[in-house]
């Protein structure tokens, strides 16, 4: 019996068609519900009326041509919309959440050296509880020694987590490093509203006192600290990226996306810069598991023999207790000898 190629190929024509036509529906409905400048019962009234055109001008594009104009057209003005908005003409006259409500700014200096204002260094009491306050420091990439991984869950969720890296200079000091959603005032996080434009991407450089103080004594996430292994060469060329990423996006922002541009993702290129074979992997997407993909890939220093269980076991960070180095008290039991090191 001849299979009736002609047919089958119709049909696999026609639900590819349908399901592209569902895939640019949800989108646009996203794009329109979230990014369309209409307010309060306007908002709903238009995007009902929005929906019901355009689903109808796809449904009767599948038995009337002309109607395939109008769903194109419709889909097409959309994305040109979508398309049109920048961070700069989106946030204008946003008012920013305090904990990102200025960015730091870079300046290099001639003799090699590097100047940071505008630098985060809250004095947290709790959560939400805290005296707001700025900094500034300058660091020489030259006086790099070693760099850290910090990766952070909450609410007991271990497929996501927030990733961070550390600087360790030789003078003691360290300069922490946190890609972060820019929040509008009154606005909340979500998967959904990431996908379309609804907040900035930020680069916090801070003292740990902040950053991680805030996850580990205040918050009480389950935090973990690694050493890495990369050089003081790449050390350098890494806190250099990171110096000259900061300043882009100081004077050039970028939407936060919640797959394509987030906490874990922007931190790819710098993986890649230690290992340039590295071609990414699909746990960074759930980057609960990103330590473990680390340590598979022979990023993270540890102990001769020692298992990823155990190497995390060690490296978790609970509350300081106000230690009065807190960078110190972070790192007593993670600490390790260059001769035991695999």
């Amino acid at each position: 019996m001849r299979l009736p190629i002609k047919k089958i190929s119709r049909d696999a024509l026609f639900f590819v068609a349908g399901a592209a036509a569902v895939l640019l529906f949800l989108w646009c409905a996203g794009a329109a519900w979230y990014t369309f400048p209409w307010r309060g019962t306007i908002r709903i009234a238009g995007f009902v009326g929005y929906i019901l055109l355009f689903g109808a001008a796809i449904g009767l594009g599948f038995r009337f041509r002309k109607f395939r104009y109008v769903a194109g057209g419709i889909a097409l003005l959309t994305i040109l919309y979508f398309a049109s908005q920048t961070p700069e003409n989106r946030f204008l006259a946003v008012k920013w959440q305090p904990p990102w409500a200025r960015a730091v700014e870079v300046k290099f200096l001639k003799d090699g050296r590097c100047h940071l204002s505008e630098m985060r260094d809250f004095r947290y009491r709790s959560v939400d509880d805290y005296d707001i306050h700025y900094t500034e420091m300058t660091v020489d990439p030259d006086g790099v020694a070693a760099m850290d991984l910090a990766v952070s869950h909450w609410d007991g969720l271990q497929a996501v987590a927030h990733t961070m890296l550390s600087f360790e200079f030789d003078d003691g000091r360290h300069l922490a490093v946190s890609m972060e959603t820019r929040l509008p005032e009154g606005a909340e996080q979500g998967f959904l509203p990431g996908l379309f434009k609804q907040y900035e991407i930020i680069m916090l450089l801070t003292k740990e006192e902040d950053l991680f103080k805030l996850r580990t004594d205040f918050r009480g996430e389950e935090f973990y600290l690694y050493r890495t292994n990369a050089t003081r060469e790449q050390c350098r060329e890494l806190l250099m990226l990171v110096l000259h990423g900061a300043a882009v996006l100081h004077d050039s922002p970028r939407f936060y996306n919640s797959l394509t541009t987030n906490c874990t993702t922007s931190l790819t290129p710098l993986l890649r810069w230690i290992r340039p074979e590295f071609k990414g992997d699909l746990r960074l997407l759930a980057n609960g598991y990103s330590d473990e993909l680390l340590y598979e890939f022979g990023y993270l220093a540890h102990r001769d023999g020692e298992t990823f269980a155990e190497l995390k076991a060690r490296s978790r960070v609970t509350n300081s207790r106000g230690a009065a180095d807190y960078s110190a008290a972070i790192r007593h039991r993670n600490s390790i000898d260059p001769a035991e090191i695999d």
